[in-house]
């Protein structure tokens, strides 16, 4: 008779037991992520409240950046054609260049001149057509070589026509300086120089040429700088450190926590949603405590990610 409570006791927690139902697990949501992982997309604002948002924007800064260059070639005046220029190189095989263009120049005027004797005598009958055509082929290889020597001078930063003109005694300087920067740069600009042969002295140059393309190993740009030298005390061959001064202007900044650096290019990431997040590739200038000059990438007062950047980076670039 005692037991009949206790099962039905039992019974009551059994059939509890049966009819509880089960927990359900469910997925927990994931951003999205395109396929070039340029555009981020989360499922809800709320996972979006920890990537923290300030806005591009522009303010007076002053800004300066120098770059290491040395003495390429010296400029002097020649003693035995005073009209021609005599350009010391540091590479010998720059001098052979340089050389083979004066002299690719001379046989150009030869030829074209024999080319008008030999259509002359052909117009009277005294020449051929095959002898105007042999003419034409040799002023012809003359030209074509000219283009090969003056294309090796141009990739090391020398315009062979500039070089005919320099002014002698003074010496032309090469530096390279990164593509982030070139918005800064133009020819005219004045600049200093420190040597390391004269450390305790400035000198002043000027920028006279700006290479056409962009390294597409280093990404760096050369430039050609003539600084005066009337007493001889700079050598070719000599370093230096070359200062492009100090500007003082309206820049677009943004906090040096909001970029992040794969494989030598910088990006920031956009809010451009309630739900979205773009990255955005930047060109950079010079760092200012905190914040980082905007050459290019952004538009004024765009909201840029400032808070937990590296997990943006992960998601963006898959790791």
């Amino acid at each position: 008779m005692k037991l009949y409570p206790i099962l039905v006791v039992l019974t009551i927690l059994t059939i509890g037991c049966k009819d509880k139902p089960k927990p359900v697990v469910k997925s927990i949501p994931r951003p999205t992520v395109s396929n070039d992982g340029n555009r981020i997309t989360f499922p809800d604002t709320v996972m979006m409240r920890s990537f923290t948002t300030e806005p591009a924007h522009s303010e007076v800064i002053r800004t300066d950046f120098s770059a290491p260059g040395h003495v390429a070639a010296m400029v002097l005046k020649s003693t035995e054609n005073p009209a021609e220029r005599l350009v010391l190189f540091d590479e010998p095989s720059l001098s052979e260049n340089y050389t083979a263009i004066l002299q690719h120049r001379i046989n150009i005027q030869t030829e074209r001149g024999n080319l008008g004797r030999v259509k002359d005598l052909q117009a009277h009958g005294a020449a051929s057509g095959k002898e105007v055509i042999e003419a034409q082929t040799q002023l012809a290889n003359e030209q074509a070589a000219i283009i090969s020597d003056e294309a090796t001078l141009k990739l090391a930063g020398f315009d062979p026509e500039e070089l005919r003109r320099a002014r002698p005694n003074t010496i032309l300087v090469v530096c390279e300086i990164p593509e982030n920067q070139f918005g800064m740069i133009k020819k005219g600009l004045p600049c200093t120089l420190n040597f390391t042969s004269f450390p305790n002295e400035r000198f002043v140059g000027r920028i006279d040429n700006v290479n056409d393309y962009v390294d597409n190993t280093t990404r760096q740009i050369k430039l050609r700088i003539s600084v005066p030298n009337p007493d001889g005390r700079l050598k070719a061959g000599m370093f230096a450190t070359v200062g492009f001064g100090v500007t003082e202007g309206k820049f677009m900044t943004v906090s040096r926590d909001a970029v992040v650096t794969v494989q030598g290019r910088d990006y920031v990431f956009v809010k451009t949603g309630p739900q979205a997040i773009e990255r955005r590739e930047l060109q950079l200038g010079q760092q200012r405590q905190d914040r980082v000059v905007v050459l290019g990438g952004l538009r004024e007062n765009e909201p840029v990610t400032v808070v937990n950047t590296l997990q943006l980076k992960g998601l963006s670039f898959g790791y």
